[in-house]
């Protein structure tokens, strides 16, 4: 006769591969329900039930298409397609139009993009740019010439890898350093003294209202933003590649080595999903803030090539009955 099927869920936690397979119901005290193994293409909601998420559909061709990048109040997007940067615009029925804005960008290297007051700066690391949607008084970067200012040489601030704007200033991720631009002057810097070196490659970098958090070896911390008054490391390990994303409040989030990691506007630090899943994410990263049927999620898209080793194995009980006769 055959058993009587048990009913799990539901599941307010979402997904937890630290428990061994055969311990993910959780007691009164944790709330009672069950713990998810592993999800797939769904979604946990808000009370703990399980859905599948949305399907997709074409919405603008291209050839080859990276480096999506949308102001936080999402009024446009711009992202490159085969060397060239296009600005992306969505009416309210869902139709999308795209326009060029700058060419030569982004053929071998991702675009890093930060807004600048009005503007919008970018870089892919070979190349500087700007973009301008509104008149503003915010200057275009490659119009930047050196001059000097009494004995101090100002120099055009350089092309790089990850870009972020803090207190005036434009921040560019070189190699192991940090180039910080003028107060107020975001193309041009003082040579001898616009920099602060990290012990390994910088991945992102994240600015928010209390300080600027920096993605290197180890994820380090400088309250106040730059020149730093002070620096110390908060999280023993880094960040994927181009992972930072912003949230209207002035949050950030990115996709760390071990999880996505979200900070608040005040700078407080957390990683959201170590806790229950455990996994080694290498390679790039691109993240944004959802929100959907009444859901919040930041959701992270790993490159390729990339690894997320999460760690999810099996657990399988048997029971071998020995034969009378062959």
């Amino acid at each position: 006769m055959a058993s009587k099927p048990t009913s799990i869920g539901p599941f307010p936690r979402g997904m937890d591969n630290r428990r061994p397979d055969f311990k993910l119901a959780l007691s009164k005290d944790e709330g009672g329900g069950h713990l998810l193994r592993d999800a797939v293409n769904v979604d946990v909601t808000p009370s703990g039930s399980v859905k599948s998420r949305a399907g997709y559909t074409l919405a603008e061709a291209g050839l080859d298409c990276h480096s999506a990048w949308a102001p936080v109040d999402g009024a446009y997007a711009l992202y490159c397609d085969s060397g060239d940067l296009f600005r992306l615009d969505v009416d309210a029925d869902g139709t999308t139009a795209r326009n060029q804005v700058a060419s030569g960008y982004g053929r071998v290297t991702p675009v890093a993009f930060t807004k600048v007051n009005e503007a919008v700066y970018f870089t892919d690391g070979i190349r500087v740019g700007s973009y301008h949607p509104a008149p503003g008084p915010t200057p275009r970067w490659l119009d930047a010439v050196p001059r000097m200012v009494g004995d101090v040489q100002f120099s055009v601030m350089p092309a790089g890898s990850s870009i972020a704007h803090h207190g005036g200033r434009l921040l560019v991720a070189v190699g192991n350093a940090l180039i910080y631009s003028e107060p107020f002057t975001p193309n041009l810097r003082d040579e001898s003294r616009g920099f602060e070196i990290f012990p390994g490659p910088i991945t992102c970098v994240a600015a928010v209202e209390a300080g600027v958090f920096v993605m290197a070896d180890q994820t380090y911390f400088l309250p106040g933003g730059l020149p730093a008054p002070s620096l110390r490391s908060v999280l023993p390990y880094g960040a994927l590649a181009g992972s930072v994303g912003y949230r209207s409040d002035g949050s950030a989030h990115w996709m760390s080595a071990r999880g996505v990691v979200s900070v608040s506007s005040e700078g407080a630090l957390s990683n959201l999903q170590e806790r229950h899943i455990a996994m080694q994410a290498t390679g790039g990263s691109a993240t944004l803030y959802r929100e959907a049927d009444g859901m919040h999620a930041i959701v992270a898209a790993l490159s390729t090539p990339s690894s997320a080793a999460a760690g999810v194995g099996s657990y399988a009980q048997a029971r071998i009955v020995r034969k009378d006769k062959p």
